[in-house]
């Protein structure tokens, strides 16, 4: 757990100063109050850690006291506890916090009744506080964001603020403070909108509060359970063993008091806990936590046989996962070739191969308006993607897939040359940190490989390459099988519909728009399925989105990018098989036809 870590720099006289960011407004368990609200449990922490006196901070609140019997309402209030609950001997086993400070007319002190911003009298008397070495202090700054903002105006200009700034800073790298055995938490949600002077200074380590595990969620869940009445509609709710281990599986990506709601939204509608509501709940949660920058992506199981090629490397990839053999799991995978071949369908089957969460990372050109900034001072973007990956880190193990990635860089341009080095830096140390391998696979999906950021194409990241192309004569007829499964009426000949070099360059997408189309055609005519002659209506009546020339040019820059014959369809069309024999593609050939192309195609100036 994040406090051990903490413990174990104090404990060893390595750090004093700790910065603490991400999953800072929920709930956690403490073992002898229960489950109590970040701050609190902080203080509650630091009074166990040997703090004689803690105290917290903000610029809302001034300087406050801890609250732990106060929360005993709320506890009560969120069904945590029951309403009659009394305390008992065991709950006091533990010194109270701050029992040792004689507080005889705490509403009467000064120190806790000055004006909540910094001004010169409580810069002083934190100051005399943390100089003391009578009693050790604990003190928790929380809403860091608005006292130390990421803004240049906190360094051009010196005012109260700023000199408080300067003492929090002073503060870490002081040996007399950290001899003295004061403990100071610096709380904020996202790193990326405090000063970055408190990010890169090693005397202050930082240190994720992550988003509750499956242990973690399911014990609240059996506390929920265990407080309400038998014949109560939360028990109704909750249900059997086996359904509260399912709701607690369902819930991942949710903090505690996200998993509080939708139970509660649940007991209302008199309804289990779990299935649709909950993934509907967990995918705005998702999109409002990072400012749209994440969606929650849906999983699917794949076809049960290896027909299908890329289900080959999925397996192999899910089985590694599962049994820990980082040897067999990428780091990223590439899925290469043009629109409509399956490449967003290959993440969601790696994903419900593995048993593990989907989320689509969308990139700044995508996002537009729907970032927030507390700041607003540009770089919004970067701002709440750091949010984002810190939730991707949180969930983890979990597929990240980065659609048209040729667009990560936002202002990627269709010129090399004029792709800079706009990168966001958060997203690329991500992708380049080794500590995930094993624990994030990121599936990049691209048609144009060849306007990709020179960072995907560095040694070690994306060294898996699905070579994803139009499918051939035999793959369309199975294809069209499967899209048509249940509703169809009479005989249809699939092969003479779709078997034909006529058809050459279909996708598993255009495919599927032709059987929609025809079902459409059939609802018309006030028929449930459709027959022969409404597919082959929409097949004559259907344009792809992109002339052949520029599908093949897709396809043969993806080709270009193979570096394994197994993750090549063993089909392909006459376009493409010529360069290809056996195991060895001609990538010479490729570069001299994608010359051509271009120049048809008038893709060069």
């Amino acid at each position: 757990m994040f406090w051990d870590e903490i413990k174990k720099h104090y404990e060893a006289g390595s750090a004093h100063q700790f910065l603490l960011h991400f999953n800072v407004d929920d709930l956690l368990y403490d073992e002898v109050y229960g489950y109590l609200p970040t701050v609190n449990y902080l203080m509650e922490q630091l009074n166990v850690l040997g703090c004689d006196f803690v105290l917290g901070y903000n610029m809302a609140r001034g300087v406050y006291r801890p609250t732990i019997g106060q929360w005993r309402n709320r506890q009560k209030m969120l069904k945590l506890i029951p309403e009659d609950h009394k305390e008992d001997e065991s709950e006091n086993r533990r010194p109270r916090i701050n029992s040792r400070m004689a507080f005889h007319k705490p509403h009467e002190d000064p120190f806790f009744n000055m004006e909540p911003m910094p001004s010169q009298e409580l810069r002083q008397r934190l100051k005399r506080l943390i100089g003391q070495g009578r009693t050790t202090v604990g003190l928790v700054i929380d809403m860091l964001e608005q006292l130390t903002p990421n803004h240049s105006a906190l360094t051009d200009i010196v005012d109260e603020t700023q000199l408080l700034f300067n003492q929090i800073q002073n503060w870490a790298s002081d040996l007399e403070v950290r001899g003295r055995r004061h403990v100071i938490l610096l709380v904020t949600r996202n790193t990326s909108d405090i000063h970055p002077n408190l990010t890169v200074q090693p005397e202050i380590p930082m240190v994720v509060i992550p988003f509750p595990d499956y242990e973690e969620r399911l014990r609240f869940i059996e506390r929920l359970h265990d407080v309400a009445d038998g014949a109560s509609q939360m028990r109704k709710t909750l249900g059997n063993n086996r359904e509260r281990e399912a709701l607690a599986r369902e819930t991942i990506g949710l903090n505690l008091l996200g998993v509080h709601d939708v139970v509660q939204q649940a007991v209302t509608a008199e309804q289990k806990a779990g299935g649709e509501p909950v993934l509907s709940y967990r995918r705005e949660s998702l999109r409002t936590f990072s400012h749209g920058i994440l969606e929650l992506g849906d999983t699917h199981p794949g076809p049960s046989d290896d027909g299908w090629y890329v289900m080959r490397v999925i397996r192999d990839i899910a089985d590694g996962l599962k049994n820990q053999d980082l040897r067999r799991v990428p780091r990223g995978v590439l899925c290469l070739g043009p629109p409509g071949t399956s490449k967003a369908y290959a993440a969601r089957v790696l994903a419900g191969e593995s048993n593990i969460p989907l989320v689509q990372l969308r990139y700044a050109s995508q996002v537009g308006e729907v970032t927030l900034n507390i700041n607003e001072n540009g770089n919004s973007y970067e701002r709440n993607l750091t949010a984002a990956l810190n939730y991707i880190r949180s969930i983890a193990p979990a597929v990240v897939f980065m659609d048209e990635i040729e667009q990560a860089s936002p202002h990627t341009a269709m010129h090399p040359d004029e792709r800079t080095q706009t990168m966001p830096h958060a997203l690329l140390n991500a992708i380049s940190d080794a500590s995930l391998h094993g624990q994030v696979i990121w599936v990049g999906a691209s048609q144009r490989p060849d306007l990709m950021p020179p960072i995907f194409r560095r040694y070690g990241i994306f060294d898996t390459k699905l070579i994803m192309l139009p499918p051939n004569s035999g793959g369309r007829t199975i294809i069209l099988q499967i899209f048509c499964q249940g509703q169809t009426s009479g005989n249809i000949n699939f092969q003479a519909l779709v078997g034909s070099a006529e058809t050459d360059g279909l996708t598993w997408r255009d495919l599927f728009l032709i059987v929609q189309r025809a079902n459409n055609l059939a609802r018309r005519n006030n028929r449930d399925r459709f027959t022969e002659n409404d597919l082959r209506q929409a097949l004559n009546d259907f344009v792809p989105d992109y002339s052949r020339e520029m599908q093949t040019f897709m396809g043969l820059l993806a080709l270009r990018e193979a570096n394994s014959r197994r993750m090549i369809p063993d089909g392909l069309l006459p376009e493409y098989q010529e360069f290809v024999e056996g195991n060895r593609i001609d990538k010479t050939g490729i570069n001299k036809r994608l010359m051509e192309l271009s120049n048809q195609l008038g893709l060069h100036d």
